[in-house]
């Protein structure tokens, strides 16, 4: 981890980036982005590929993002396909909000083994225990994260942040940055030894 997690308290509320966020779109793109991260950057996750299909603006039938994941093994390659829908409303995430009653078919039409509910800032109750009860009865899992969860998928990725949050970059990772390429070329100046 480049650097120590800071967040402010305000009314009980962490505030984090994300908070900033308002425009719907762009908070697909992150939730995008964070998928394409696990090709490009390093990640403790058991996965030989992912496809990230990003349904942009516009009606998407309650699937913003298809992924695929892609996992080999001695014989052969698996997929595993999630519907993802992202919700970046202000209040808690409801069943009136998604298209629940769909979200089975959405899964059958795309032929995917999960749906993942990304909400900026949390789902009801409600729609947890719906949820829990469709995992329940069903071999296809049904997923919610909420804002801080999602965020701390976030930071793990350096060039996400660079690219979306950059004054949270350049506060906390560049800072971290400089701070370990002085110690190194200090380290350097001394001959390598170690004082």
């Amino acid at each position: 981890m480049y650097f120590e997690l800071k967040m402010a308290k305000k009314s009980e509320q962490i505030l984090t980036p994300l908070d900033e966020i308002t425009d719907g779109q762009r908070f697909q793109q992150i939730v995008a982005e964070l998928f394409r991260c696990l090709k490009t950057e390093a990640h403790n996750y058991n996965i030989s590929d992912v496809v990230v299909l990003d349904s942009g603006i516009g009606q998407d039938g309650g699937c913003d993002i298809l992924v695929d994941f892609l996992f080999e093994d001695i014989i052969t390659k698996h997929k595993h396909r999630w519907v993802v829908e992202c919700k970046c409303h202000e209040k808690s995430v409801g069943c009136n909000d998604i298209n629940s009653n769909n979200i089975k078919m959405i899964l059958d039409n795309k032929k995917a083994d999960g749906y993942l509910l990304v909400c900026k800032t949390d789902a009801s109750s409600s729609l947890k225990r719906m949820f829990i009860e469709n995992n329940e009865n069903n071999e296809k899992k049904y997923i919610v994260w909420n804002g801080d969860q999602f965020w701390r998928l976030c930071i793990q990725f350096k060039s996400l942040i660079e690219a979306f949050f950059p004054n949270y970059y350049h506060q906390y990772f560049a800072k971290e940055e400089k701070k370990f390429s002085i110690l190194v070329k200090d380290f350097e100046k001394e001959g390598g030894a170690i004082q």
